[in-house]
């Protein structure tokens, strides 16, 4: 048995969504949902010994229990990467003899997950429009924040290095460039009732 997308509605917050938008088939783009009673379509091989699909509960991390969730819509296209006909061999359910997927290819585009609200919905347009602001980030902008964070990284990393080899570079005489070297004062020879003498003597040389 072959059941159908349509055999289970979940339940819909009463916020009006519509004013956000409508999609191609002239239902909400954006929707708020009751967790617990989102179902979608599952094939395979059951225990039975059945292929077909069946409805199984979406959200089934304890982190969506009992929660409304904001979702979206996308099209088939842009939710499966692939045209139905690609779609039936790249995901063919395994062990199986009959041609079936894993979740049939939806057509009509299909809800994916936004935001899982805490506690009742609330700063819904917020979340939209912050949502909508990222994707419409291009991706040669995306590419470029990017290699900024790497080039500053780099840099960094250069900066680091240069002053490392810096205070450990020897000066002429063999002492090396420490901060502490530098900070130390020597007195004169003779305040010590010592004779005047190089500094290769002072070390031994």
């Amino acid at each position: 048995m072959i059941l159908t997308e349509n055999s289970a509605t979940p339940t819909h917050h009463p916020t009006p969504m519509a004013r956000f938008g409508l999609n191609p088939h002239g239902a909400p783009m954006w929707r708020i949902v009751f967790a617990d009673s989102v179902r979608n379509l599952v094939g395979g091989r059951w225990p039975d010994g059945k292929e077909e699909y069946r409805l199984a509960r979406f959200y089934n991390g304890p982190g969506a229990k009992g929660k409304w969730v904001l979702e979206s819509w996308i099209s088939a296209l842009e939710h499966t990467g692939c045209t139905a006909d690609e779609y039936r061999i790249k995901f063919q359910a395994p062990n199986c003899v009959t041609t079936i997927q894993h979740e049939p290819y939806p057509y009509d585009g299909t809800y994916v997950q936004r935001y899982i609200f805490p506690g009742e919905p609330e700063g819904i347009e917020e979340l939209i429009q912050k949502w909508s602001h990222d994707k419409n980030i291009t991706f040669a902008e995306r590419r470029r924040l990017r290699q900024e964070t790497i080039d500053y990284q780099a840099q960094k990393t250069r900066e680091i290095e240069l002053y490392r080899l810096r205070e450990a570079q020897p000066d002429p005489n063999g002492l090396m460039m420490l901060s502490k070297v530098k900070s130390a004062k020597v007195g004169r020879a003779e305040d010590h009732k010592l004779p005047p003498m190089g500094l290769s003597q002072l070390q031994g040389a």
